[in-house]
């Protein structure tokens, strides 16, 4: 399963979702849904952006891999 950092990086800087809204022009609403690993794709343009913002410098940094229950079996 592929999960998003939001929340870890977004903690680390002492932000609410809707402050990284405000400060990245990704609605809250989405920001939320991505954080909780309930959105259904996450767009390019969003990742980038918060690569750019948590001036990450790679993608493992923002998305992690972690095996399902299923994959252990």
């Amino acid at each position: 399963m592929l999960r998003l950092k939001i929340q870890e990086l977004r903690e680390a800087e002492k932000l609410s979702v809707r402050q990284l809204s405000e400060a990245t022009s990704i609605r809250w609403n989405t920001l939320s849904d991505m954080e909780k690993n309930t959105a259904k794709h996450w767009p390019l343009e969003h990742l980038e952006t918060l690569l750019k913002f948590f001036n990450l410098t790679h993608i493992s940094e923002l998305i992690e891999y972690t095996k399902d229950e299923e994959d252990t079996e």
